[in-house]
């Protein structure tokens, strides 16, 4: 069952730099599958697998594999040449230090740029000069693909304690958990991921033999969390996911499914920067988005599939998570594509 989405912003944003250079929006959605209505709600989600082809549509009609957000192109094959100059490193540190060094080769108007400190280093977004970047989609796009890049390179899910962000706390800050794990601090001096000495250290495990694979899956590997089974939301949201067809269990069952008090569990969720709440609603909103898009059962056998005993309740709460009303978005087909 696809159960992750990604909000509409993302869309909307990737979407902007092609239609600033008059390529035809609605057209390139189409290619990718996406119905130009989601461009009109806010709230509407998209799968990480249909924003992916719309990101490699978008780098091949435009050539740029920064889909249009800067104001040179960033030619195809570059990232390949980046993959290929790093993979031969020792370290994490040292794959960082040289790769961000290669981008810098080049005319952008932004790019990221590794810093040593005292404690580790850091990936910080330089902007040069004024670009496309508006809704800070490159400068986020670029933290992302560095960070699930060196996950990839270590065959390890490198932790974020904090990422730090040089503007105000934007609207899509809510989606910032499926991106930037850990703690978000926003009007920083800088924006820059930290990462702990003891994950620079870490050997690089991959070969140019792999490369073909990531390549394969870019930008899909680059869109979604590296997998990490030992979280305590991880595993949360399994135990609530595998529920499907039955009352979802409360708080008090899934802490003792996972041999946690009620008190630890939630300070361990809280650790993470979540509540039991807050997942049990992204999985509610998940696992409705897919069964309406399956067309399999009606609205009200739905409301149940995802526990909720009264479909007014479901109605209710499926519009405050996607802005529409199940019956509006089985109409439409409009809030995942």
């Amino acid at each position: 069952m696809k159960t992750s989405t990604i909000a509409s912003h993302y869309v909307r944003v990737a979407i902007s730099g092609a239609v600033a250079q008059g390529l035809d929006g609605d057209a390139l959605l189409a290619k990718a599958g996406i119905g130009k209505e989601i461009l009109e709600e806010p709230k509407a989600r998209v799968y990480p697998d249909k924003i992916s082809k719309l990101m490699r549509i978008l780098a091949f009609e435009m050539q740029d594999e920064f889909l249009g957000q800067d104001d040179k192109p960033s030619r195809i094959g570059t990232f390949r040449t980046l993959c290929q100059l790093i993979i031969p490193c020792a370290t994490l540190g040292e794959a960082l230090e040289i790769g961000t060094r290669y981008y810098g080769l080049f005319d952008m108007a932004l790019h990221a740029q590794f810093e040593s400190n005292e404690s580790g280093g850091a990936l910080v977004i330089n902007e040069h000069r004024p670009c496309l970047n508006k809704q800070q989609y490159l400068t986020e796009y670029q933290l992302v693909l560095w960070h699930r890049l060196s996950c990839w390179l270590t065959g390890k899910r490198i932790p974020i304690p904090v990422a730090e962000f040089a503007y105000d706390k934007p609207e899509h800050a809510a989606e910032f958990h499926l991106v930037f794990y850990g703690e978000h601090k926003f009007n920083m001096p800088r924006t820059l991921l930290r990462i702990e000495q003891q994950y620079l250290d870490l050997p690089i495990i991959r070969n140019r033999s792999d490369l073909p694979e990531i390549l394969k899956e870019a930008p899909y590997a680059f869109l979604v969390k590296p997998n990490n089974t030992a979280s305590i939301n991880a595993q949360v949201r399994r135990i609530l996911e595998v529920s499907s067809g039955e009352e979802m269990p409360d708080f008090e069952s899934v802490a003792f499914q996972l041999n946690n008090s009620t008190q630890t569990l939630r300070r361990r969720l809280k650790e993470e920067q979540t509540s039991f709440q807050a997942i049990k609603d992204q999985v509610r909103r998940d696992m409705a988005i897919y069964f309406l898009s399956e067309n399999k059962f009606n609205i009200n056998e739905i409301a149940l599939k995802v526990g909720f005993t009264e479909p007014s309740t479901f109605h209710r709460a499926f519009k405050k998570w996607t802005g529409v009303t199940p019956g509006d978005y089985r109409l439409g087909d409009t809030i995942v594509q």
